[in-house]
């Protein structure tokens, strides 16, 4: 008998892209441009980085505060999409406005409204 697969559930946040200082020889953003979240392991300066990516190419990352939780995120099956909504800012660095949708089952999307709301200050 098939297994069933379980609904897709979405939890938007609204947040940046940081480094793009590093990337902005590769990489110059656009308007609901469409970029995906993978860990990066290899991250000499923190076990938890998650690389923002266009295509092949990791065009900035998610920001520190967003890191750990997308990490376990992803790696637990999760994915994460990006959407850019605006020009490049200066903060830490120069950062891109965008909206990150992480996209799994209800249960995981359950989990990650709960920490959210009491540990991730956005």
């Amino acid at each position: 008998m098939a297994e069933r697969s379980q609904k897709k559930e979405r939890f938007t946040l609204t947040s940046v892209i940081r480094g793009h200082q590093v990337y902005k020889r590769i990489w110059t953003p656009y308007m609901n441009e469409k970029l995906t979240a993978t860990p990066e392991e290899d991250n000499p300066f923190d076990k938890y980085a998650v690389a923002v990516m266009k295509n092949e190419d990791i065009v900035g990352h998610i920001p520190r505060k967003l890191a750990k939780v997308s990490w376990h995120f992803i790696k637990r099956g999760g994915e994460i999409k990006i959407t850019v909504t605006g020009k490049r800012q200066k903060g830490l660095g120069l950062e891109v406005p965008c909206e990150y949708v992480f996209v799994e089952s209800k249960h995981m999307i359950g989990k990650l409204r709960n920490l959210s709301l009491t540990t991730i200050d956005l």
